[in-house]
């Protein structure tokens, strides 16, 4: 069976036709990993000294640091947010198995191939070294050009500031401007692990293969991504208000750190449902710039 080209509504409704099809294949892995990630969370938390402290400060008596110089509170927020780099790491190393094990279940779905969570994980785990690298470079270019503009804003902002409603607007509009190449390229390398998985192409040929599929297509992509991470943010957020009552009792420290556990845990499913949704994207990507047949997927 050759795969077709489809309307936008007709790859979001195959997306969600793959979910119920595969959710047996990657609900495992997905929540296997996703276990011991909310774990090494709330380990890093509590074992990275002050930051807790600085959490709590932030939530129970924010008053205290608005008299203090931005040198200070830098100081104070430091352990914060090496913990929080050290929690987003976790997330990405497991979040990078998750997705390819929903890749491979798609693909065996759509080729009616018969496979197991056992199976699309062990494929998962060789294609593995060359996704988290592929990953990594994608990342690493993609937060350099963010970072750029960001600067390239920041830079005249703090000089001139933004006084009135109309220079606010423009700074605004000169934010987006800026940070442009940098949203342009998430979007074109968005594709990279499907491909990865699929094509079983290095790191830079894939990546290089997500741009290729991508171009033209960039705005209808992004339509799609933004929606389908919409629909799996919004399903995070609700997973997390189980710890909105600890905040309530006082114990705000506790219930940001279990809700951010619970989004951990919320994430490794949501990262599947995302690699499921996007890799029916993929084929019809694929399908706009080239003939192949569903079997050409395993």
């Amino acid at each position: 069976m050759v795969i077709p080209v489809r309307e936008f509504g007709q790859v979001l409704g195959d997306g969600m036709t793959s979910l119920v099809r595969t959710f047996r294949v990657v609900l495992p892995p997905a929540l296997a990993l996703s276990l011991p990630a909310s774990v090494l969370v709330i380990l890093i938390f509590q074992n990275v000294d002050g930051a807790l402290e600085f959490l709590d400060v932030v939530v129970n008596t924010p008053e205290r640091l608005q008299n203090l110089p931005s040198e200070v509170i830098l100081d104070l927020a430091r352990p914060f947010y090496m913990a929080a780099g050290l929690a987003t790491l976790a997330q990405l190393v497991t979040g990078i198995f998750v997705a390819l094990v929903g890749h491979r279940a798609v693909a065996c779905q759509v080729a009616e191939v018969e496979t197991s969570a056992r199976r699309a994980a062990l494929h998962a785990a060789r294609r593995y070294p060359v996704a988290l690298l592929a990953v990594v470079v994608v990342a690493l270019v993609v937060a350099g050009l963010i970072a750029l503009g960001a600067i390239a804003w920041l830079t005249p902002l703090m000089t001139v500031g933004t006084p009135n409603t109309t220079s606010l607007l423009v700074a605004f509009l000169l934010f987006i401007a800026l940070i442009g190449p940098g949203i342009w390229a998430a979007v074109s390398v968005s594709m990279t692990t499907a491909v990865v998985t699929i094509e079983g192409r290095g790191v830079v040929a894939s990546v290089r293969r997500s741009m290729r599929l991508v171009r033209g297509r960039w705005w209808a992509t992004t339509g799609f991504l933004a929606l389908v991470g919409l629909l799996g943010g919004i399903a995070v957020q609700m997973i997390q208000l189980v710890a909105f009552p600890l905040v309530g009792l006082g114990e705000a420290s506790a219930g940001l750190l279990i809700a951010a556990a619970l989004g951990i845990f919320a994430q490794g499913i949501f990262v599947a449902g995302i690699a499921i949704m996007t890799t029916q994207w993929y084929l019809d990507l694929r399908a706009r710039l080239e003939t192949f047949a569903a079997t050409d997927l395993v």
